[in-house]
């Protein structure tokens, strides 16, 4: 590619909104090649992720969204208590689209083909900006509790805010696609890949759009094998098994990906758990 070329494509970037036009960009055609890759049993995932078993992420939570459009989009949360599902605020506003409803997958490998939990009410952080990204969290209430199983469960928060968790490995999971080229193939659709947390300075370097807040986000590397994609927005990054206590520490939700693509090699952020313990147990 030409200097110029590249020239042209930052002056884009850096033109448009840092968080704005996910659903558009993103999540209506990830949610039509999900269902259609359902229907032909194929898959949807994690790029450079392995295929999940039952209960290898028993807290994932898959995201329909209804658009105010009527679109269909899709997004991923985290289970945090039997009635709540934490995501990123993107997933229900993202600057030019806003839902209308929305309904939960739980404790299964299909995203669309599997029973529904409905959202009763959504909140999203009263600070988020969709332009930046900044305090991009949302907290969705199911309708009903559910019931616990192996299969599924919540993950717990952390007790120690001050633990920035660099150097931990870390399991990513979510619904997202295969790869930039979304090719067709006989896997389940939920995957998941274990990634080493990375160091605030390192993090902020490594990532293709910078963080209002560095000290609210954290990264995990990407690599031209390996990346989170598409629907994967609002996902959960866990420390399992922490301190060999069997549970599942969620520490990061899914919300700054690199605009290059799957395999850009850029990392990618996570809004920080920590820094957000008070807001996400008020609204549980």
């Amino acid at each position: 590619m030409s200097l110029l070329a590249v020239s042209c494509c930052l002056a884009l970037l850096v033109g448009q909104a840092f968080g704005a036009g996910y659903h558009e960009d993103i999540g209506i055609p990830e949610a039509s090649r999900i269902r259609l890759k359902e229907a032909q049993r194929a898959s949807e995932r994690i790029s450079g992720g392995v295929a999940s078993n039952y209960g290898d992420n028993p807290y994932l939570a898959g995201i329909l969204i209804t658009l105010r459009s009527g679109q269909m989009s899709v997004c991923s949360g985290t289970l945090v208590s039997t009635k709540k599902v934490l995501t990123a605020a993107q997933c229900w506003y993202d600057g030019y689209n806003v839902g209308r409803k929305a309904e939960i997958t739980l404790g299964s490998l299909q995203l669309f083909s599997s029973s529904k939990w409905e959202v009763l009410g959504v909140t999203v952080h009263p600070e988020y900006n969709p332009n930046n990204l900044l305090n991009d969290l949302a907290m969705m209430t199911l309708r009903y509790s559910v019931w616990q199983s192996n299969n599924l469960m919540p993950a717990f928060l952390p007790n120690n805010t001050d633990y920035d968790f660099a150097g931990e490995e870390a399991r990513v999971s979510g619904y997202g696609k295969t790869s930039d080229y979304d090719e067709l193939n006989p896997n389940t659709n939920q995957q998941s890949l274990i990634v080493k947390v990375m160091g605030p300075w390192e993090c902020y370097w490594s990532m293709a759009r910078r963080p209002a807040d560095s000290s609210k986000v954290m990264c995990t590397p990407g690599s031209v094998l390996w990346g989170t994609c598409g629907a994967d927005l609002g996902g959960p990054l866990v420390v399992p098994n922490f301190n060999a206590t069997g549970n599942h520490l969620l520490i990061g939700v899914v919300s700054i990906q690199s605009p290059f693509g799957c395999y850009s090699s850029f990392a990618t952020g996570y809004t920080r758990v920590t820094a957000y313990k008070k807001w996400i147990e008020q609204n549980l």
